[in-house]
C-alpha cells in the first residue's frame, strides 16, 4: 500500500490523529479537522475511517519513532518482556530499563501509557463508528461488513489490553477480577472498571456479531489490513486461549486457518519481506521510514546495520531445538562454524568451537559482541550463510548488507551478538529504511493455538495430527509424543515458530511459567547469553502477576475508573 493512499485516509478519517497527539487519548480524541458525524456520514466515508483504524496499528505515535503501533508493541511487550529474545539492551531509546522490567509497575511510565493508548485509540474509533453506522447513508451490505470490521476491532483492541494490563485467567478468581476499563460509548466520558469476565463476554458478544454480519454482507477484503471472517475466527481463538476456553479455542482457531497452509520452508526463511501462504493480517511499513518496523527489528534493518541492534535467540530456547529443526538455520550460534568452514574463503572457522562463544577475548560481556577474535570471520562468513539460506537474498543484498559483502573495503557485519537473528529481513525501496511485512496473525499461529486447545481438552490425537502438520515440515522425520511431552513440544514449537513475533511474554504469562534471561559468564559453555545487566529471572507473582500498570492519566481524567479494584501491590 502506497503513502498516497494512506493520504488520502489522513484527510477523510483518523489516522493522524494517533501521530499527532501528545496528550492521553482521553485528553484529545484522535480527529484530524473533521466531526464524527462527518466521518460516517455515508457508508464510503465510514469505510474510510475504517482505514484509519488500521492506518492507527501501524503509524509513528508520541512515544518516538521506534513506537510505531501492532508492530511495536508486539516487540516491545510481547519480545522485549519475555524470555527468548535477549538484545532489547541496545535498544538504546527506551529498551534498558524496560527490559529488566523497571517500568512495568510504575503510573508514571511512558510505555505503559503508549500501549494503553494504542488499545483505546483502536477502541474508541471503533465505538464512534458502531454507535452511528446504522444512520449512514449506503447499503445495508455495506453497513453490514463495516460494522463487523468495527466489531472486530473493538475485540481486538480489548484482547490486547487483558493481555497486557489485565490478570492471568488463573489468577481471576474464575473472571471475577477486575482488568481493565470498559468503555463501549464514543467519546471519552466515565467509563467504569470491568472485570475480566465482563471484558470477555464483550470481545465474545462482538466476534459472534461479527461473523454474523462478515456472512450477510457478501463482501470481502480488499487490503492485507483490513479485517474479515478469518481474522474474527483468529480474535476469537486468541480470546478464548486466554480464557483457558479450550473448546472454544480450538474451534475458532481451526476456522480461522482452514483456508491457509502452514507456510513452506522456503517462505519461512525468506525473511518475511513479503506475505507468504499463511498470511492472514498485515501491513506493509513501506512509508514510515525510520519507524518502520524493518528499520529498527530486520537483520539488515537501518539501526542493525549501522548501530548493531536488533534481535538475538535465548541460548537457553536454542538448546532445547531438535538438531534437524530448519528453523536453527535464523540465527548466529556455534554450529554454525563447521558449515561456514565449507563455504569459499571461510575455512579458517573450522577450528572454531562453542568455547570461542565464551571467551571473553572474542565477546564483549557487556553486548554480547562477536566481532573479535575469530567470531569477527565467522560472523562475516554468516552473512553469506545466512543469505544463501535465504531463497530471495537476491532482493535483499541490495540493502544495508552491501556495505558487507559489495566492493573491496568490507566492513565488520552488523550482525554480530551471540545468537543473533536473521530470522526478519527487509528491503529499501524509494529512500526508505527497512520495508517488510511484519504479520500480525498467522494461519501458523492457529494452527499451534489449535493443537495446544485440543491437548487441554483432552483431545490428545487430535493435538498429535496439528503439530505433525507443522514439525514434519520444519524438522524431516518429525513424530509427536505422547502424554506430557506433547504439551512441551507444542510449548516449544510455539516458541520457536513464532519466534520474534510478539506472542513471548504473553504466552509464558498465560502459561502461569516464570521468565529467564541467563547471564553470560566467561569460559562456562553451560551459561546464558545475556550481558549481566539485563540477566534477569521473574517468578510468576511478580509486577502484579505480570500485568502492566495501568497510566495515572485514566485516572487523572475518568471520574468512573477505580484503581483500588485492581489491587495493585507494588
Amino acid at each position: 500500500m502506497n503513502s498516497k493512499f494512506y493520504k488520502g485516509l489522513a484527510a477523510v478519517a483518523i489516522a493522524a490523529g494517533f501521530a499527532s497527539c501528545s496528550d492521553d487519548y482521553l485528553q484529545t480524541e484522535p480527529i484530524t479537522s473533521i466531526s464524527d458525524a462527518t466521518a460516517v456520514a455515508t457508508t464510503e466515508a465510514a469505510q474510510m475511517t475504517v482505514y484509519g483504524i488500521s492506518r492507527i496499528m501501524n503509524t509513528q505515535n508520541d512515544q518516538g519513532r521506534s513506537h510505531t503501533g501492532e508492530n511495536s508493541c508486539l516487540q516491545w511487550i510481547g519480545e522485549g518482556l519475555g524470555p527468548d529474545n535477549v538484545s532489547f539492551m541496545n535498544m538504546n531509546e527506551m529498551g534498558r530499563s524496560w527490559s529488566r522490567w523497571e517500568s512495568l509497575n510504575l503510573p508514571s511510565s511512558s510505555l505503559c501509557k503508549t500501549m494503553w493508548g494504542y488499545c483505546y485509540m483502536i477502541i474508541s474509533r471503533a465505538n464512534t463508528v458502531l454507535a452511528t453506522i446504522d444512520a449512514a447513508d449506503g447499503t445495508q451490505a455495506e453497513k453490514d461488513w463495516i460494522k463487523a470490521q468495527c466489531l472486530t476491532f473493538r475485540a481486538h483492541g480489548y484482547l490486547h489490553a487483558l493481555q497486557w494490563f489485565g490478570p492471568r485467567w488463573v489468577d481471576s478468581n474464575n473472571g471475577n477480577a477486575y482488568a481493565v476499563v470498559l468503555r463501549t460509548e464514543p467519546g471519552t466520558g466515565p467509563a467504569p472498571t470491568g472485570t475480566m469476565n465482563e471484558v470477555l463476554d464483550l470481545i465474545y458478544s462482538d466476534l459472534d456479531e461479527a461473523l454474523k454480519l462478515f456472512q450477510s454482507s457478501g463482501k470481502s477484503r480488499k487490503y492485507w489490513f483490513e479485517p474479515d471472517m478469518d481474522i474474527a475466527y483468529g480474535t476469537y481463538a486468541r480470546a478464548a486461549l486466554l480464557k483457558n476456553d479450550w473448546n472454544k479455542a480450538k474451534e475458532m482457531a481451526h476456522n480461522a486457518r482452514k483456508d491457509y497452509p502452514v507456510m513452506t520452508n522456503d517462505e519461512y526463511m525468506s525473511g518475511l519481506i513479503n506475505p507468504t501462504s499463511d498470511y492472514m493480517w498485515t501491513n506493509p511499513d513501506n512509508d514510515i521510514y525510520y519507524s518502520a518496523f524493518g528499520c529498527w527489528f530486520s537483520c539488515n534493518g537501518s539501526y542493525p546495520a549501522n548501530w548493531s541492534q536488533g534481535l538475538a535467540i535465548n541460548m537457553d530456547l536454542y538448546r532445547l531445538l531438535d538438531e534437524r529443526d530448519i528453523r536453527r538455520k535464523c540465527f548466529f550460534t556455534p554450529d554454525k562454524a563447521a558449515e561456514i568452514a565449507k563455504m569459499d574463503g571461510y575455512g579458517d572457522v573450522a577450528s572454531l568451537t562453542e568455547a570461542d562463544f565464551w571467551n571473553p577475548n572474542n565477546v564483549v560481556a557487556g553486548t554480547m559482541d562477536c566481532a573479535a577474535g575469530g567470531l569477527g570471520n565467522l560472523a562475516k562468513g554468516f552473512v553469506w550463510y545466512a543469505m544463501a539460506n535465504n531463497p530471495v537474498s537476491n532482493i535483499v543484498t541490495s540493502y544495508p548488507f552491501c556495505r558487507v559483502i559489495e566492493g573491496v573495503a568490507q566492513t565488520t557485519p552488523s550482525v554480530m551478538q551471540l545468537g543473533a537473528a536473521v530470522k526478519m529481513w527487509s528491503i529499501g525501496v524509494n529512500g526508505t529504511y527497512g520495508d517488510s511485512y511484519f504479520p500480525w496473525m498467522r494461519a501458523t499461529e492457529m494452527l499451534l493455538t489449535e493443537a495446544e486447545a485440543a491437548y487441554m481438552a483432552g483431545d490428545e490425537p487430535t493435538a498429535k495430527s496439528v503439530i505433525e502438520e507443522l514439525n514434519s515440515i520444519r524438522i524431516p522425520g518429525y513424530e509427536a509424543p505422547s502424554g506430557d511431552a506433547l504439551l512441551e513440544d507444542i510449548r516449544l514449537s510455539r516458541r520457536i515458530e513464532l519466534w520474534g513475533e510478539g506472542h513471548c511474554w504473553t504466552d509464558f504469562k498465560r502459561w502461569n511459567l516464570p521468565m529467564e534471561r541467563r547471564v553470560w559468564k566467561e569460559n562456562d559453555v553451560t551459561s546464558g547469553n545475556t550481558p549481566a545487566n539485563f540477566a534477569i529471572r521473574q517468578e510468576t507473582s511478580a509486577y502484579n502477576g505480570w500485568r502492566l500498570m495501568i497510566p495515572r492519566s485514566e485516572s487523572d481524567f475518568n471520574p468512573a475508573f477505580d484503581r483500588s479494584l485492581l489491587n495493585y501491590k507494588d
